[in-house]
């Protein structure tokens, strides 16, 4: 588990971070965090499903990266190649943390401790005059519009969940070697459920803004299939014949 430290020009002035800190942080990503707000965008080229996090049980929304654990099929020669960035890898290797002088209030912390970062090499975070660079700038502009994006992403997590939305289905792989690994731990849309809710039910979802990414999750399963196209390209993997999506019975949405 990471450590982050306040990040202030007094400790940090001669600090730098990597020209890729970006696809440093994706490269073995095989999920990424999502907010609600971008779900949208991210449908437009990856599927997108919910996980629980194994330490408290909360709702993460992700948007699935690869069919194998430790690899990323959207970085293509060093560079991030699909249409949608996510907002956690803009703002890398930068993050929210409550300030040690005052936990009301949030400021800006690093993990001192990841090679992104460096005396001697990449870019300067802080000018020679103390002041946050131009790229330090526009994360923290970021990253203050996360706060309410991450409590908008909350607020809608626990409404869709709380309305039976969610269902857990495994990922079936059929490969060419006749393999057939799965993959499970993963929630999407019960469309089926959806389609029952009463027309208040519906009108309350449509007022709130949930209905656009409720659609757009269920219509980016379809991604699923331009992925397994990008795992075939790469030779190191195994190819995959086919997938099946399996509503899964040893695990339910709470």
């Amino acid at each position: 588990m990471k450590t982050l430290t306040e990040l202030t020009p007094q400790q940090h002035q001669e600090l730098r971070i990597a020209d890729d800190c970006a696809i440093q942080f994706a490269q073995q990503q095989n999920i990424m965090n999502l907010r609600v707000t971008e779900v949208s965008q991210a449908a437009c080229c990856m599927p997108i499903f919910y996980v629980r996090n194994s330490q408290n049980g909360q709702w993460v929304l992700t948007g699935f990266t690869s069919f194998e654990q430790g690899s990323n099929l959207f970085i293509d020669q060093g560079q991030w190649s699909a249409l949608h960035t996510p907002a956690n890898m803009q703002t890398f290797p930068f993050f929210l943390m409550k300030s040690p002088e005052n936990p009301q209030q949030y400021t800006i912390g690093i993990d001192e401790a990841h090679p992104v970062f460096s005396t001697t090499s990449g870019q300067p975070i802080f000018e020679t005059n103390g002041k946050a660079s131009l790229h330090l700038s526009r994360i923290k502009t970021l990253l203050e519009a996360d706060i309410k994006n991450d409590i908008r992403t909350q607020e809608f997590s626990h409404y869709i969940n709380q309305l039976g939305l969610l269902r857990p289905i495994n990922i079936l792989i059929q490969q060419q070697n006749g393999n057939t690994p799965s993959l499970s731990g993963l929630y999407t849309i019960d469309e089926d459920k959806l389609q029952s809710l009463n027309k208040d039910t519906l009108f309350e979802l449509h007022q709130k803004g949930y209905l656009a990414p409720i659609q757009s999750m269920l219509m980016s399963l379809f991604q699923l299939n331009a992925l397994i196209k990008k795992h075939n390209k790469i030779q190191t993997l195994t190819p995959i014949k086919s997938i099946k999506l399996e509503v899964s019975k040893n695990s339910t949405a709470a």
